[in-house]
């Protein structure tokens, strides 16, 4: 079987991670894939075959495919509906952006028509339609009318089970708590929160330490006090990226919406707890489906939960682990390999 993953910019960050394990995992079952983007912004793994496409040439590459997975790309999606490929594709919804999050006017005009027309003219034409969590699947009803299949991202589990060998005190053993966030880096995902409540936690607990990708702008006039208790780092392969995961006491999520969540899971996967701020998305699905972290509102609710963690954290880490298995990407492959059959068998009877 040949699969062509289509996704609109290949970049650090959730979709890339996903694509990624997508393609890695689908291969093991002796699937052909290639990721196809309209930008490119990092180089790929070396298990990726990454190509560049427009709307229009990833037409015709995918005239070559068994089956088109789209990932929330309008371009693409467009394109092979105008183009009649409609039978071939796999749609799976990754959520969206409130527009007040997104800059500037044009790209605001934008994600409005793209969000309340063109996506509503074309999904009703799809007839494999996935979601990556409960949450986004009830926006695909809300918004569109149309249902969904519930396939949530997942996690290397393989990748996460090195944690038993490191060890923090190695190199951050006088501070307690440490906290991770690799999202931080733009508005969307909190990186003023972040620091603002990790403030909040400072106060309380003077040796706590905030380890944080992509945070630099967010503590340049800081006092020193604090920015001497944070560290800033960059964008770094998802292999290394682990590491800090296994070293934090805990993930602090602060992103002001979550389709999903992949940092919960991987969290998980470490065994460590998350605290997040609150929000009526995906995050709800996971901290309360777990048991392995706490929802806060407050300043007070948020040292509570800390205090949690601290007094309980043994238990709370047996507890994500044991979570973080309901995402194995090996699973989650099975699960989209099903999909693809189906899409299959649908052209081999028309």
């Amino acid at each position: 079987m040949k699969v062509l993953l289509g996704v609109g910019y290949y970049e650090p960050g959730g979709f890339s991670t996903v694509l990624n394990m997508l393609s890695k995992h689908l291969q093991k079952y002796d699937i052909e894939v290639v990721v196809a983007a309209r930008v490119i912004r990092m180089q790929a793994p070396q298990f990726v075959k990454l190509i560049k496409l427009t709307p229009r040439e990833f037409v015709s590459e995918g005239k070559k495919y068994d089956v088109i997975h789209i990932h929330t790309s309008y371009p693409y999606t467009r394109a092979v509906i105008k183009y009649g490929l409609a039978d071939k594709v796999v749609f799976t919804w990754h959520g969206y952006a409130p527009l007040k999050y997104v800059p500037g006017l044009q790209n605001k005009v934008t994600g409005f028509y793209i969000k309340h027309i063109g996506y509503k003219s074309l999904l009703p034409k799809i007839k494999y339609i996935t979601a990556i969590s409960e949450y986004a699947r009830q926006q695909l009803k809300e918004l569109y009318g149309v249902d969904a299949v519930v396939i949530p991202n997942g996690v290397d589990l393989h990748l996460f089970n090195r944690c038993s060998s490191i060890n923090p005190d190695e190199k951050y053993g006088s501070y307690k708590p440490i906290i991770f966030n690799a999202t931080a880096y733009n508005k969307l995902k909190g990186g003023d929160l972040l620091i603002k409540y990790f403030k909040v936690i400072k106060r309380r607990f003077p040796q706590a330490l905030l380890m944080a990708v992509g945070i630099q702008r967010y503590i340049k006039n800081l006092s020193d006090g604090y920015k001497h208790s944070i560290v800033n780092l960059d964008v770094m392969s998802f292999e290394e990226l682990v590491k800090y995961y296994c070293i934090s006491h805990f993930y602090l999520l602060t992103s002001r919406i979550e389709s999903f969540g992949l940092p919960i899971i991987e969290s998980f996967a470490a065994g460590k707890p998350v605290i997040a701020l609150d929000k009526p998305d995906a995050r709800r699905e996971h901290i309360v489906g777990s048991g392995a972290g706490f929802l806060f509102r407050s300043e007070e609710e948020l040292l509570s939960a800390v205090d949690e963690v601290l007094s309980n954290y043994d238990y709370l880490s047996r507890k994500a682990v044991e979570y973080a298995k309901n995402f194995d990407w090996d699973v989650v492959a099975k699960q989209y390999i099903k999909i693809y059959k189906g899409v299959l068998d649908e052209q081999t009877r028309s």
